[in-house]
Parts: structure tokens; C-alpha cells; sequence
């Protein structure tokens, strides 16, 4: 247990350092923590704060201290283990997300069901110590499940498994640009899966790097919260007939 939470602390600070708005906030949060535990020292400190009404008259700084450390440590465990504000950076899943979106992202359910074909989620590549990407967080969707054999060719996706060992062709509406170069044919094990962006034709994925191991999952994108008139639930969800 406790090396989990360790491996989730570390991750989390790790996830901090990549998202801009994450570092925003807990600039913020680290700054007032200090100029708290100032005030809880110099009492001149105490009265600044009272006279800019961040402290009562009767309040005490160490007690909104140890809230704050509260709440952040509450607000971590939840982003390590239910639920984590992500935001899209680049072009590889249009036209389903766009750059700059805001959206939260379902670290639960993958516990409780494994990953779908057509769910969309984010993951940690560190598939290949040469790509441009290594350790950073991507969007992609699901494609190729453990166990099957997928072929990329000419922009059209095939996959063989044991319910088609004769292959289906992926019927896929959402992708508007292809690729007709970029070809991969790849079996997976039963830790992998194949990911691929909507936007086949600027997409960094599965056909350059390979599978994605399992254990590089972070969850799947659960609501779009931003821009606000693009709000959804589940936004992009797709489900393959076969």
C-alpha cells in the first residue's frame, strides 16, 4: 500500500510539472502555505493577513494551515486514484478534440473493466527511449485489444481475433484525415494494446512507436469541461460494431 501511494505521489508531481494550469495553482497554494507558516511565527505576519481578511480575528494561522495541507492532500488522492484534469496539447485527435480543451479523465473505471476499442484515454509513453514524447502524457484512441493482430494499410485498419479469424475492416466516421503512407502490422500480447489519433495523417502513435503496455494507462476521458459549449460527457466515445 505504501509503496502505492508513493508511486502515486511521485506520478502526481510528475503530472504537476507538465500541466501549466497545475503549476499555476499550487504556485499560488505553495506561496500562501509559506506566507502562513510566517504568520505563524511573527505575529506582525498575523496582522497582515487579518487586515487583508485572509485570517479572522480569532483565527489562527496554523489551523487554516493544516486545512489547506488537508484539502491538498484529499485533492491528490483523488487525482491518483478517481479522477485528473488533463488538457489536450496539439492537432493528433482532431476533429474530436481540439488543442487547448480542458477535460477530466476517469482513473477508476479501468479498475474496475479493461479498456474498450473506441474508448479514448490518456496514457504515459514510454514505449521507445528515442521518441520525441518520452514520459509525457498523450491522448489516443483505443484500436487493436490484446491478443490481435493488426494491420494498418493504405489508411484502411483490419483486425484479426479469434472471434474474425478472416479480419473486419474498422468502420471509422470520426476519422476525416488519413493517412495513406504511414502502414503498421503488428500482434499483440496480452499486456498491449494499439492506439491510434483521429487525425491519422498528423498523428504520433501505434504505427510509429508500437503497442502500448498496459500498465502506462492512466484512465479514460470521462467529461470535456472546456470550452464550455463543447461540454460533454464522454466526448468522442465510439462504439465498434465488432
Amino acid at each position: 500500500m505504501f509503496s502505492s501511494i508513493t508511486s502515486v505521489t511521485l506520478s502526481s508531481l510528475s503530472d504537476i510539472s507538465q500541466n501549466p494550469v497545475s503549476i499555476a495553482i499550487f504556485s499560488i497554494l505553495f506561496i500562501f502555505i509559506i506566507t502562513l507558516i510566517l504568520a505563524t511565527i511573527f505575529p506582525s505576519w498575523r496582522d497582515r493577513l487579518i487586515t487583508v481578511k485572509l485570517l479572522e480575528e480569532d483565527e489562527e494561522p496554523s489551523s487554516l494551515l493544516l486545512w489547506i495541507i488537508g484539502i491538498i492532500i484529499v485533492v491528490k488522492l483523488v487525482q491518483g486514484f478517481i479522477i485528473q484534469p488533463f488538457i489536450v496539447d496539439g492537432g493528433s485527435m482532431l476533429p474530436t478534440y481540439h488543442n487547448a480543451e480542458f477535460l477530466l479523465v476517469d482513473k477508476l473505471s479501468y479498475y474496475l473493466h479493461p479498456p474498450r476499442r473506441g474508448d479514448v484515454m490518456i496514457f504515459k509513453l514510454y514505449e521507445n527511449s528515442d521518441n520525441p514524447y518520452e514520459g509525457k502524457h498523450l491522448i489516443k484512441r483505443v484500436i487493436g485489444l490484446p491478443g490481435e493482430h493488426v494491420i494498418v494499410r493504405d489508411g484502411i485498419t483490419t483486425i484479426y481475433n479469434k472471434d474474425n479469424p478472416s479480419g473486419f475492416t474498422l468502420d471509422e466516421p470520426f476519422v476525416n484525415y488519413r493517412d495513406f503512407n504511414k502502414n503498421a502490422d503488428i500482434t499483440l500480447d496480452e499486456n498491449h494494446y494499439f492506439m491510434m489519433g483521429d487525425n491519422r495523417a498528423q498523428s504520433y502513435d501505434s504505427r510509429d512507436w508500437g503497442p502500448l503496455d498496459m500498465t502506462n494507462i492512466k484512465g479514460q476521458v470521462l467529461f470535456r469541461v472546456y470550452p464550455f459549449k463543447s461540454a460533454a460527457y464522454e466526448p468522442g466515445q465510439y462504439m465498434y460494431t465488432k
